[in-house]
């Protein structure tokens, strides 16, 4: 229940243990890796939610990546890391929530584990924004947790909005899941725009798709 920078800033130099060791998360991020090669154009992107770089460590090409994230001690963790000598790095912290991300200005859109924290009009708001700032054909690759059902993601976004209007704090502020199903996710990403939607690969909890502008 911590405010959202806060839990990130205390995970941040435990967060690839965590992820790479404890979750055995390889998987994923080799599918990452096989996705970014898919794409053919990619010589801008953006990475929202971007932690200390799991999923940058993957873009093995010539590339400039903005990447944003929440917490500053996750960005610190990632400034440190060696990635693919021909990846330019730019780094932003604060919440993609309140940023623009431009028009026309990047090929490819990448989020991991991000997304799971917002409420429908959010959600909404954010895919617009992130499919207005894709070059025409440009993709948003995202990976999450999904629930299985609508009446499993109803009872926990019940359970969220609860502990947010106890706290009289706005809705993804707080370190809270709220996963969407997928048919939820497929519905919102309409709602902003994508047409053409492709579910890539499914694991018991995750869903990673790509939806083309």
């Amino acid at each position: 229940m911590k405010v959202m920078a806060e839990y990130f800033n205390e995970e941040a130099k435990k967060h690839d243990d965590l992820f790479v060791r404890q979750m055995g998360m390889t998987e994923f991020y080799d599918e990452i890796e096989r996705q970014l090669d898919k794409s053919l154009i990619k010589n801008n992107i953006l990475v929202l939610g971007c932690g200390t770089g799991l999923e940058i460590e993957r873009i093995r090409c010539k590339a400039n990546v903005t990447a944003i994230d929440i917490a500053s001690e996750m960005i610190i963790e990632l400034e440190k890391k060696v990635l693919y000598p021909e990846v330019t790095l730019k780094t932003i912290c604060g919440s993609f929530l309140d940023l623009y991300f431009g028009l026309e200005a990047y090929d490819l859109v990448l989020t991991c584990y991000a997304m799971h924290h917002f409420n429908e009009k959010q959600k909404i708001e954010l895919y617009r924004n992130i499919r207005n700032s894709l070059t025409e054909g440009g993709v948003f690759l995202n990976g999450d947790s999904m629930e299985k059902s609508h009446y499993d993601e109803l009872r926990r976004l019940q359970e969220a909005e609860q502990v947010y209007a106890e706290k009289n704090m706005s809705f993804g502020s707080l370190h809270i899941d709220s996963p969407f199903c997928w048919e939820h996710e497929l519905e919102v990403l309409k709602k902003a725009g994508f047409t053409e939607i492709g579910l890539e690969r499914v694991w018991t909890r995750t869903k990673l798709y790509r939806a083309k502008k």
